[in-house]
């Protein structure tokens, strides 16, 4: 992967394409968009897509991470070093879930679309396992305060809600109803957090 611009300008630049990119990815799959396709959404020119990308997979590399600081960024319980409150973060999923017209998952639509690629593969699995680290430290905060049971392995823990999150989510998108994300998290929440903190 190429390194990242430098300036405010290629920045900008680079930020457009790869936002146009992800647009269609979402939308069609990951493999779907021709170069083409990017150039004419993104309205940048051929010179300056492969100044930024060496060629598609690497473009695929950027959407899938572009992919990742969007999830982030609806979650920021995840981000609030000072955060203990599991409850905020279940929120937080839920209402980005629904600004975001009980769609796919940003990040999860593309399991299952690289398979055979391996650097795509080994790149969705690290930001998946780097979902899960930042959902288990949130759990490791709230067991510091008394917000959840001390004898929980956080990053099970995490485990446990991550999956909750990816099910419920397919399942609310193909029902086009918020209740199974919901009930899912809710249920995998339920041991984790004490009587007091409910």
């Amino acid at each position: 992967m190429k390194p990242l611009p430098t300036t405010e300008r290629g920045r900008r630049t680079r930020m457009a394409i790869v936002s146009a990119a992800a647009k269609l990815m979402y939308e069609r799959g990951l493999a779907a968009p021709s170069m083409d396709d990017v150039l004419a959404a993104s309205g940048a020119g051929k010179s300056q897509l492969y100044h930024y990308f060496g060629g598609r997979q690497d473009l695929r590399v950027a959407v899938l991470h572009h992919q990742f600081d969007l999830v982030m960024a609806g979650q920021p319980a995840l981000r609030d070093q000072t955060c203990d409150d599991i409850r905020r973060w279940r929120d937080e999923v839920l209402a980005a879930h629904r600004s975001n017209g009980l769609g796919p998952c940003p990040l999860g639509t593309f399991v299952g679309q690289t398979d055979g690629d391996q650097m795509l593969q080994d790149t969705l699995a690290g930001l998946f396992a780097r979902w899960q680290d930042a959902i288990s430290r949130l759990v490791a905060r709230a067991q510091r305060t008394g917000r959840a049971d001390p004898d929980t392995d956080p990053s099970i823990a995490a485990l446990s809600l991550l999956t909750a999150l990816q099910g419920g989510i397919m399942l609310s998108h193909l029902r086009r109803d918020p209740a199974p994300l919901e009930e899912s998290l809710d249920a995998a929440m339920s041991p984790l957090l004490l009587r007091t903190s409910r």
